[in-house]
């Protein structure tokens, strides 16, 4: 199938959509679920029967990830009342397109629990949407503020 654009112009588009990506992006960390490390599986009781767990057998790794994202906020900011008061809360909808590296660590690697951007909280409220531009591809989700 014939293309409008030549291969000239597609390099061009590219390098200025890399360019603007690279110009606005936002360090950002995306935090998994932590991995469960058991130090010594032969235990000579049975936990759960009037045993006391040994907490230090096992061990919880973090699984962070730090990445490049385009952050934008959304058009569309909503606001929740608090129960018992009248002060009035904005949810703090944001944007992120991000690349395929940081698209894997979200999609892989157990459960991604929330995203920190400006040392604010994160929590997705969408699925990957890939955006694909010419040659190269982007993953958008939509996140709103934890409370």
């Amino acid at each position: 199938m014939a293309s409008l654009l030549s291969a000239t112009q597609k390099a061009s588009f590219e390098k200025g959509m890399t360019n603007l990506f690279d110009t606005f992006k936002q360090e950002i960390v995306i935090y998994k679920e932590a991995e469960i490390q058991i130090i010594d599986i032969n235990q000579p009781r049975m936990f759960g029967y009037n045993e006391r767990s040994d907490i230090q057998n096992i061990n919880y790794i973090p699984v962070t990830g730090v990445f490049q994202a385009l952050v934008t906020s959304s058009r569309k900011q909503s606001q929740s009342r608090l129960d018992l008061s009248e002060n009035i809360i904005d949810n703090g909808e944001l944007e992120i397109k991000v690349k395929s590296d940081a698209n894997n660590f979200i999609n892989n690697n157990g459960k991604t629990l929330f995203v920190s951007i400006d040392d604010l909280t994160y929590k997705f409220v969408s699925s990957q949407s890939p955006r694909p531009y010419i040659t190269s591809e982007y993953f958008t989700y939509y996140l709103e503020r934890e409370r």
